[in-house]
């Protein structure tokens, strides 16, 4: 008997432009590794954006991106990627595309800003999540009845957030040591 080889899981990455880099890259490494580690791919990583082409983070590097409205039928998992100011993001076009997205049941996360970003657009309403400490203020100013929570990650059933930096790599046991002075 044959055993049917399931696909990759399909992660994108919507880039907002002036995203963390460190946040990112502590968010994509993982799933490199794990495919280059394990046996056949096990995450298929898309990079999207408003629009296509080259969007920078808040050092100047960044990758080339797809228009989010080419996002693959088959994505599982999309997390908003935000630096700066979030909080000022508004393109209508977008903010159509993750509720779209959400329709169809794709699993949304947000990764530093990105939460604040589909907070602000009422994709987070009724689940707890966490952002960058940046933005938990004004996003309790905003709406007060928002779930946010002082935490590094946060995972409520179809919303997965990070406080960005390190915090979306995979956590290890040194991480969990306690440090003595």
């Amino acid at each position: 008997m044959r055993r049917r080889m399931t696909p990759p899981a399909s992660i994108g990455f919507l880039l907002l432009p002036g995203y963390a880099m460190m946040s990112l890259a502590s968010a994509i490494e993982p799933l490199r590794a794990a495919n280059q580690l394990g046996p056949r791919p096990l995450y298929r990583l898309d990079f999207l954006a408003a629009e296509s082409g080259f969007v920078a983070s808040s050092v100047g590097g960044g990758f080339n991106c797809a228009a989010l409205r080419e996002a693959a039928a088959d994505l599982d998992l999309l997390f908003v990627v935000a630096g700066g100011n979030p909080m000022l993001h508004d393109d209508p076009a977008l903010i159509h595309g993750l509720r779209n997205l959400d329709r169809r049941g794709v699993r949304l996360g947000g990764i530093s800003g990105g939460a604040a970003v589909l907070a602000r657009h009422g994709l987070m309403e009724g689940r707890r999540f966490t952002v960058h400490w940046l933005h938990i203020e004004e996003l309790q100013e905003l709406a007060p009845g928002l779930l946010i929570e002082r935490a590094l990650y946060v995972i409520d059933r179809d919303r997965y957030t990070c406080a960005g930096g390190v915090a979306g790599r995979s956590p290890h046991r040194s991480s969990l040591r306690r440090s003595h002075p």
